[in-house]
Order: structure tokens, then C-alpha cells, then sequence
């Protein structure tokens, strides 16, 4: 009721609401923007090694991380503090199961959501098989990633966790990842999330070379890449068992 007369407002119908692109249209522009289908499918493996910095806890260290078409995937980890070495680390997956053990911690197999997020994780092709890795995704609209903004995809898989997606209205690249990092052996789910920048073209590919995962009990962990090597031969027995220790 206002001095000029008495007015309805109707609430608007969200299911009448059309994103601004199509999911299909959007996935496809993001293929595009980091390179297209046909030079993803020239790499058959690719060897990182990077920087890693816990900024909350004053650790810093190094990782190896080797992947390998299909589902291959295996990380070596050395952890620093004070100049000295701490602690190593070694994760990995063959494409049907996997471990990964700390010299801090005991061997965790994985299993259950955790298992069903690393095989899509370790999806060497994930960007082309996204409607095999998702049995729904779709955008939800746009937000601020910073001072970006970026469609919002919700995707949401068969046995794993669900996670959100953030690209770019500009650029198509990944920006942003919300989601939860399932454990193997209880049913709690912790938070986490993934900003992603610093694109650079590798080898006809565009990869983030810089990372920042953010959770609840470590806080910041900032991973710069130091260098990417492509088509490396890989030998299958590298993605297995291994003993870690403090050498």
C-alpha cells in the first residue's frame, strides 16, 4: 500500500529462469579455451613439478605429480619447515584404486565418495568427459569471482561428492571450485575450495600455474608450478604401492 494507490507484486517463477548459456555451449567454450579437443588428445601424460606453500601452518615443499591416460595418477610430496625436511608423501591411482601415505600418518586406501572423486580427478581427458563423469551439471546463473565474473555450474556426480564450477564470462577458463573432500574410513566431509589463475599455454594447452586450495583445517595451500613436461613415458607400474620414509 503506497500513497499513490494499493499494488500486487507476483513472485516470479526461478523454473521460468533460462541461464545465460546452455551447459553444452558453455563446456564446449571451455574446451576451447584451453586449447580444444584435438591438442588435448595429442597428450598422453604429463610430469609437474611445483612449490607448495601452507601459509597457515609455515610449511612449505615440493611435489612431483604424474598423470597418465586414462586414469592414472600418482603424487610424490616432500614437506619443508625451518629449512629441514619434515615429512614425504606419496599418493597414487591406477585406475581402479589407490592409497596415499604420509610418514606422519597410516596407509589410507580409498574407498566409498573418495574413491568415486579420485578416478574423476585422475581423468587425464576430464574436460572432454564431462557428461560421462557427471550424471548432472548444469548453470545456475552468474557471481563475482573476484572482480570476474563467472558463469555457475553445479555438477553432480553418481557415487562421489557434488562440486560447483566457476568459468570465466570472458575467457571460459576455470576460476574457481567449491566442493567436499570425502574420507575413506568415516562419513565426514570437509569444505574445500580451489582458485585457479596464471594460465600459461603448454605444448598447444593452457594449464593454472598457479593454485590456491583453501580448507577449513589447513587454510591456504598455495602450489606454483615450476615445470610441466608433456608425452613423458610413464611406465604403468609407477602408479602403485610405495614405501615412504624419511631418507
Amino acid at each position: 500500500t503506497q500513497p499513490e494507490g494499493e499494488f500486487e507484486f507476483k513472485r516470479k517463477d526461478a523454473s521460468t529462469d533460462k541461464p545465460a548459456i546452455e551447459i553444452a555451449d558453455l563446456m564446449q567454450k571451455a574446451i576451447d579455451a584451453i586449447g580444444g579437443e584435438a591438442n588435448l588428445r595429442k597428450l598422453t601424460s604429463r610430469v609437474v613439478e611445483a612449490d607448495i606453500d601452507m601459509e597457515n601452518q609455515g610449511v612449505k615443499g615440493s611435489a612431483t605429480v604424474y598423470s597418465k591416460a586414462p586414469h592414472f595418477s600418482a603424487t610424490e610430496t616432500t614437506m619443508t619447515a625451518l629449512g629441514k625436511k619434515i615429512a614425504m608423501g606419496w599418493e597414487y591411482f591406477d585406475g581402479t584404486g589407490g592409497e596415499e601415505v604420509y610418514t606422519f600418518a597410516p596407509v589410507e586406501k580409498y574407498a566409498g565418495k573418495k574413491l568415486a572423486d579420485i578416478k574423476i580427478g585422475s581423468d587425464f581427458y576430464s574436460p572432454l568427459n564431462w557428461k560421462t563423469s557427471y550424471k548432472k551439471a548444469e548453470v545456475r546463473g552468474i557471481k563475482k569471482v573476484g572482480d570476474e565474473d563467472a558463469y555457475v555450474v553445479a555438477l553432480e556426480t553418481e557415487n562421489g561428492t557434488n562440486a560447483t564450477e566457476y568459468y570465466s564470462t570472458k575467457t571460459f577458463l576455470l576460476l574457481k571450485r567449491d566442493g567436499f573432500s570425502a574420507s575413506s574410513t568415516t562419513q565426514r566431509q570437509l569444505p574445500y575450495t580451489v582458485l585457479y589463475s596464471d594460465y600459461r599455454d603448454v605444448d598447444g594447452v593452457k594449464l593454472p600455474f598457479k593454485t590456491v586450495n583453501n580448507t577449513v583445517s589447513m587454510g591456504d595451500i598455495v602450489t606454483t608450478i615450476r615445470s610441466v613436461k608433456h608425452n613423458v613415458q610413464l611406465d604403468d607400474k609407477l602408479f602403485a604401492p610405495r614405501k615412504v620414509e624419511m631418507k
